[in-house]
């Protein structure tokens, strides 16, 4: 299948470049497959303060749960900064490029809800998504971290490929860094974290951080920036 055959993801960035002042408690939330609740549970494990802490999402809010319409809502109240998952990809292709390939891959992986969603929901759903770019390289006191839904083993987080279809390979579908359960490490920033590729518990593999727990374990991974610098400077 063409991962990228039609416009729409072209009109989602590829990077967004955001500076954050170290004061700031920054907040990163992996896979939540639809479920409001897990996701209020996890705000409330960290404390978190929506006028003083930043929050950042690996994508794959939607699907699966019951929640889908809720939670991208209540992300915008919150005012997280979202990056697109593959789940979200699927929506887009299918529901505005009509990509019957995409509609048929999505109903089969959650994504059935929509059926009862009224057309204001899925109008706001779309609309939302589509100003969601596919990574963030976020500079965050003396440290270069990037955050996207996966990656691959060579990106080029100084230089991102422009070409959709390679980045949106990348970045939402990517299993072979761990699959291929080698540490590498990629030069082009101190490191980053992605949901997607399922785990019971958050890992390192090489400089890359993966925290995609709530499939196998029922449980969303929550975890603050500092923490993981902190480790990554003991590693």
């Amino acid at each position: 299948m063409n991962l990228v055959k039609s416009p729409l993801a072209s009109q989602n960035p590829i990077q967004v470049k955001m500076q954050l002042e170290q004061s700031k408690r920054v907040f990163v939330i992996g896979d939540l497959d639809a479920d409001l609740t897990k996701f209020e549970q996890a705000l409330c494990s960290v404390n978190f303060n929506p006028s003083e802490d930043i929050l950042f999402s690996l994508g794959d809010v939607i699907d699966r749960g019951e929640h889908s319409i809720a939670l991208l809502a209540r992300f915008k109240e919150l005012g997280v900064h979202m990056c697109l998952g593959n789940h979200e990809h699927m929506l887009l292709e299918s529901l505005l490029a009509k990509d019957k390939g995409y509609y048929r891959l999505w109903v089969e992986n959650g994504g059935r809800w929509y059926l009862e969603a009224t057309d204001e929901e899925l109008a706001f759903a779309c609309k939302q998504l589509l100003n969601c770019p596919l990574s963030y390289y976020v500079e965050y006191g003396a440290l270069k971290i990037g955050l996207s839904h996966t990656t691959c083993a060579d990106w080029d987080w100084q230089n991102p490929a422009q070409d959709i279809q390679q980045a949106t390979g990348a970045l939402l579908w990517d299993r072979s860094l761990t699959k291929a359960k080698k540490p590498l490490i990629n030069p082009s920033i101190d490191f980053s974290v992605h949901g997607h590729n399922t785990t019971n518990q958050p890992y390192w593999l090489g400089n890359t951080y993966h925290l995609d727990t709530n499939y196998l374990s029922g449980k969303p991974t929550i975890v603050e920036l500092n923490t993981l610098i902190k480790q990554f400077s003991s590693m």
